[in-house]
């Protein structure tokens, strides 16, 4: 088949970012200046938001922090925003933290810049919420090289002075973004065969790149595109990933479900294969002709 690729499906997270990479540093120093500040139990702490964060579904719950019965029980006499001022310093030291770390792979800007001038149309899809989403794509200036985002619908928002939200990306951008409900999740093919059907992208002329074999490789292939194994974003230090483990919104059922996946990632087989970077597309999406016996690796 020699039909040239139309649409790109990119996924977000430890594809155009190391997101492992930032969160958990960045969530740690806020945790440990929450402890300093209240001198509270670390490891409460940590299984109290733990506890926050399965109850909204949300690893990144934005204020999570206040939600936590440990710091409302330390402090009744505080109202929501008097909280959140006494543990400024925490959330300043995420964001520090944050904008320390949170960085797109080598080549990244480069390289949707030039798939779209090779007028393929570029989307993005990911399972992070809303805000989390447009916060990243903006600090990141990524919102330019995509046509539509994809991502998981917004919680109510848990800022504790609402008056004081500020969009952080323009309306243009924001008018990108489509939210998906709850129960869209990877790594079913009806996620990918929805936003092609959105986009009007016939499937056989559309590819999908993401790092996780379990998930976007297995997706992918059930929906029938071209799909590309970000190998380059499985590079995860072990003692980091156990941490997100720890604070993590997983609950055991999807846990155990991810065991399932990982015993059908074992024979998936991606269409091509990028080892050393997200640059490496370039060179794998020519064509559908890409599509070999074996994957493509670079």
């Amino acid at each position: 088949m020699s039909e040239r690729i139309a649409h790109l499906v990119c996924d977000l997270d430890n594809t155009l970012y190391d997101w492992v990479g930032f969160f958990v540093p960045s969530f740690y120093a806020m945790l440990d200046k929450i402890v300093e500040i209240v001198g509270c139990d670390r490891d409460a702490l940590i299984d109290d938001f733990r506890r926050v964060h399965r109850r909204n579904h949300d690893s990144e719950h934005g204020f999570a922090a206040l939600e936590t019965e440990l710091l409302r029980s330390h402090f009744p006499q505080f109202s929501a925003i008097d909280l959140a001022r006494h543990i400024d310093p925490a959330l300043h030291a995420y964001n520090r933290t944050r904008k320390e770390t949170l960085r797109t792979y080598p080549g990244v800007h480069e390289t949707l810049a030039k798939l779209r001038s090779r007028g393929i149309r570029v989307l993005a899809h990911s399972e992070a919420k809303y805000h989390s989403i447009v916060d990243r794509l903006s600090r990141l200036s990524l919102f330019e090289h995509f046509d539509r985002i994809y991502c998981r619908e917004r919680s109510p928002s848990s800022h504790p002075d609402p008056s004081k939200i500020r969009a952080i990306a323009s309306d243009t951008d924001l008018d990108k973004v489509v939210e998906l409900s709850h129960h869209q999740r990877k790594p079913s093919a009806d996620v990918l065969l929805e936003i092609c059907a959105r986009e009007g992208a016939a499937v056989e002329a559309s590819a999908y790149v993401g790092d996780s074999l379990a998930k976007d490789i297995v997706m992918a292939n059930d929906a029938g595109l071209f799909s590309v194994w970000a190998r380059y974003g499985t590079a995860v230090d072990p003692q980091t990933y156990e941490k997100l483990v720890r604070i993590s919104h997983w609950t055991p059922e999807e846990i155990e479900q991810e065991r399932s996946y990982r015993v059908r990632a074992e024979t998936a087989r991606p269409s091509a294969i990028l080892e050393n970077g997200f640059f490496e597309l370039l060179n794998v999406l020519p064509s559908r002709e890409a599509l070999t016996s074996s994957p493509r690796s670079l």
